[in-house]
């Protein structure tokens, strides 16, 4: 038997007419699962915040107009900023950029900094004058009167010495023969420049080798086409990799990527980049029965082939973290010449070996950072892009883990292809956290967004977090088992990858400070053990590596300085802290006690699981062991 409906009460019903209608969330935000609000409905057309800020396209501009009167318009969606009737208020100002900004607000620099291409940030952070390092003794000697020549600089002998020096500490980084001694001057002024860090007491000589390499590469960076040749590509290739040292400081340093840029347009001019594709093709001539004219052929392509491949890993490896973008690509035919091999059995050379898995890092690196969370863009197959690269580095690393320990030779080359493979992981959960915290658009000050975005439904925020953490820890235990004679040979950009993964790691100490705890586990025993290595593995004033080790050592004094009163120990250069624009964020550099106390916009589990706390006490205990590690960079 059906109940008859009750009679509505008069009283309620119009109560009821009288209560404005909320509203749903745009159709942008309901698709994204984020916030919507509109902060000022007298703007014309109504947007909401988020698609104000991503500059989209609103569905609340067809469905709310503008008007005076804000009695009329219905109610603001839950949890957005309530708007009476009467004069407007101004809408209240939320932080606009990204939480990586917050993660790196301890840093002090000249002017701002892109946060968004990481390794840049750091490499303009790292350019230092030379006066801070090591002052010189004695005034720099003048330059030689007349045109400078190799000749004239060195006798043959140390010209000899030199450059069997870089054959044998610097060759084996590239992967290919440099093709010295074939009397290319350019080519052996290079790699003299290079070798010539190492010479003690020879500051005349230094001068005179940088000053005649940058004269030389500023001649075929203007003309390059009379320049073009294998042998100028590789002395492109070498100075993107590591700058002379020694002589005139240059103003805000070299750039490799034009370097690089330069070397690999000159390479696609001499056709390098069908190299590989032109050995297979030598391969396969006559079934496989080659001719001794078309084995040297083939010899000659192969090695074009692999300068080809080194090439695109060197513009990758620049570029990385830079915002810029490879001109070079690596084919089919080049990575089936450089794949993994399916035995080690009579391989002599393992050059291949590292040219491949070096590409493979840094192709899943471009694949993931490539792929834009941008607006319109739908988030859940975005997610489950980032994740199936995530998985591809995953055989990377379970391919290197083994080798140091397993192979019988070259062990020190393949941790640094641990740090590579790490820093592509890093640098691709970084990219993809940015984009997440983007377009979740912007929140009240205090307010945690990663309940916005939840792809699948997935904590995809905190499980990245954790990632994070644990991949700059193993980058960083990767560089500390590496021999410290070779480590000083090391690409330049390799110990700015390095200050990154320790400055990542003080960022997220004081992230997680902001939210009433720790970074529990072995971050301040790794910190002060990176910066003695860096310290130790330093070749000459100014080099790469001691440039790092002094802007990590500055790092770890503001974090040891964090509460207190005054600035911490000047162990880095302190120019004026520049401001966000807005206003709403914290100076740089500015963390006190109160500070430290507002309201956390992270969750303070983001980057370690909810078990490791339970280790704390273990790893201060071990630190207590070694007070004079940790004192060493205080």
């Amino acid at each position: 038997m059906k109940r008859s409906r009750e009679p509505k009460d008069d009283s309620r019903a119009a109560a009821s007419t009288k209560k404005a209608k909320s509203i749903q969330a745009c159709t942008s935000c309901r698709k994204h699962k984020t916030r919507c609000e509109i902060l000022d409905p007298s703007k014309s057309p109504v947007r909401c915040h988020r698609c104000q800020v991503l500059a989209l396209q609103c569905s609340y501009e067809e469905t709310i107009l503008p008007t005076a009167s804000t009695s009329r318009l219905p109610s603001p969606p839950p949890q957005s900023v309530q708007m009476q009737a009467g004069p407007l208020k101004p809408p209240v100002k939320y932080p606009t950029l990204p939480p990586t900004d917050r993660l790196w607000s301890f840093v002090e620099s000249n002017g701002p900094l892109d946060w968004s291409a990481p390794m840049l940030a750091v490499q303009q952070l790292s350019k230092l004058p030379l006066a801070h390092l090591h002052p010189p003794a004695h005034p720099t000697p003048p330059l030689p009167p007349g045109e400078l020549t190799l000749a004239r600089i060195l006798s043959e002998e140390r010209m000899r010495y030199l450059l069997d020096l870089f054959d044998e500490r610097y060759t084996p980084w590239l992967n290919f023969k440099p093709t010295t001694r074939t009397g290319s001057a350019l080519l052996d002024t290079v790699c003299c420049a290079v070798a010539a860090r190492h010479l003690e007491n020879a500051a005349d000589v230094k001068m005179q080798l940088q000053t005649l390499t940058e004269d030389s590469i500023a001649k075929m960076i203007f003309n390059p086409r009379p320049s073009e040749s294998v042998e100028a590509i590789q002395a492109l290739l070498i100075l993107s990799l590591w700058a002379p040292l020694g002589g005139p400081q240059e103003d805000g340093g070299r750039d490799g990527r034009l370097l690089i840029a330069s070397a690999v347009s000159m390479a696609m001019n001499l056709r390098l980049n069908q190299a590989a594709e032109k050995a297979t093709a030598l391969r396969k001539k006559n079934g496989g029965r080659l001719s001794v004219e078309d084995t040297e052929t083939l010899e000659a392509t192969l090695e074009n082939a692999r300068l080809w491949i080194s090439l695109t890993n060197t513009e990758s490896m620049l570029c990385l973290g830079t915002g810029r973008v490879p001109l070079s690509r690596r084919s089919p035919e080049d990575l089936q010449l450089i794949e993994f091999p399916r035995s080690f059995v009579g391989l002599l050379d393992y050059g291949d070996v590292r040219l491949g898995l070096v590409a493979s890092s840094f192709d899943l690196l471009e694949e993931g950072v490539g792929s834009r969370l941008q607006p319109g863009v739908d988030v859940d197959n975005w997610y489950d892009g980032i994740m199936v690269v995530l998985e591809k580095m995953k055989r990377i690393r379970r391919l290197l883990t083994p080798l140091p320990y397993v192979l019988e030779r070259e062990q020190f080359y393949v941790h640094i292809l641990h740090v590579y493979e790490s820093m592509s992981r890093l640098l691709v959960l970084y990219h993809a956290l940015w984009d997440a915290r983007v377009s979740v658009g912007n929140l009240p000050p205090g307010e945690s967004w990663h309940p916005f975005f939840k792809p699948h439904g997935v904590e995809a925020v905190g499980e990245w977090g954790r990632d994070m953490i644990q991949t700059t820890e193993a980058l960083l235990v990767s560089v500390l088992a590496a021999d410290t004679r070779r480590l000083g040979t090391a690409p330049d950009n390799l110990f700015t990858m390095v200050a990154l993964a320790a400055g990542y790691v003080v960022g997220v100490k004081f992230l997680m400070a902001r939210g009433g705890t720790e970074l529990a586990g072995a971050s301040d025993l790794l910190l002060a053990r990176i910066v003695a290595h860096l310290n130790n593995v330093a070749c000459a004033p100014g080099h790469a590596a001691q440039r790092a080790a002094f802007l990590v050592t500055g790092m770890i004094a503001k974090w040891e300085g964090r509460n207190a009163g005054t600035p911490a120990p000047a162990s880095y250069p302190t120019p004026t802290p520049s401001a966000d624009a807005d206003g709403d964020f914290l100076e740089p550099l500015a963390f006190n006690t109160a500070q430290l106390q507002q309201p956390p916009d992270i969750d303070f589990n983001l980057f370690m699981d909810s078990t490791i706390s339970m280790d704390a006490e273990f790893w201060n205990s071990l630190a207590q062991t070694q007070p004079e590690l940790l004192a060493g960079y205080q």
